[in-house]
């Protein structure tokens, strides 16, 4: 009996700790998580004939302080609000805390600043081609390409597109902007998904 009641007691400690770690989380969505935690470490109970005091403690062990739990929780929810979010900024912090936690997350953070970079590059070239029509463009420097503005004493650069850099950057900037955007948003949905379910 005191075996069982030091069990629960260590259950609602560490519940306690994940609720305070949690920090300004609205209080409906702590108490889903709590309530999700418990459901878990109780199935691991219920799967057990004995050794109560045992399970809690690798169960709890598996899960990590409460502390890198909420965190974790944290990281989940700033991700499912991104992936539904078009701002920029909601959707470089998700990937940006995403790309601390693996190679993955780090691949989308790429993909989101490459995509936005040439969005605002082609944009750019297309806002600044008549006051300097002869500095800004898509260049050619064997074997590089350069999309932008180059020095006036760069020699041996070929403009490909001329005056075409115009229609053209302003159709496919925003195609960049666009499915940059979406590309992201669905890749923090499915990651957000994955991340709901315990292990």
């Amino acid at each position: 009996m005191a075996t069982q009641t030091d069990s629960r007691s260590q259950i609602e400690r560490y519940l306690l700790r994940l609720r305070t770690a949690l920090g300004p989380m609205p209080d409906a969505e702590k108490s889903e998580i709590l309530s999700d935690i418990r459901n878990h470490i109780e199935e691991r109970l219920s799967d057990a004939s004995s050794g109560q005091a045992e399970i809690v403690a690798e169960t709890i062990a598996a899960l990590g302080t409460p502390e890198k739990l909420a965190e974790s929780f944290q990281r989940e929810r700033l991700m499912a609000r991104a992936s539904v979010s078009a701002a920029p900024s909601a959707l470089l912090h998700a990937t940006f805390q995403w790309a601390l936690t693996g190679l993955r997350g780090f691949l989308v953070f790429l993909v989101l600043l490459f995509g936005y970079s040439f969005g605002l590059a082609f944009l750019a070239c297309a806002l600044l081609k008549p006051f300097f029509w002869n500095h800004v463009g898509l260049w050619l420097d064997p074997p590089a390409f350069s999309l932008g503005y180059i020095s006036p004493d760069w020699h041996g650069a070929r403009e490909l597109l001329g005056w075409w850099i115009i229609p053209i950057g302003y159709s496919v900037g925003p195609l960049f902007l666009i499915g940059t955007t979406r590309l992201v948003q669905w890749l923090l949905g499915r990651r957000s998904a994955r991340g709901r379910s315990l292990a």
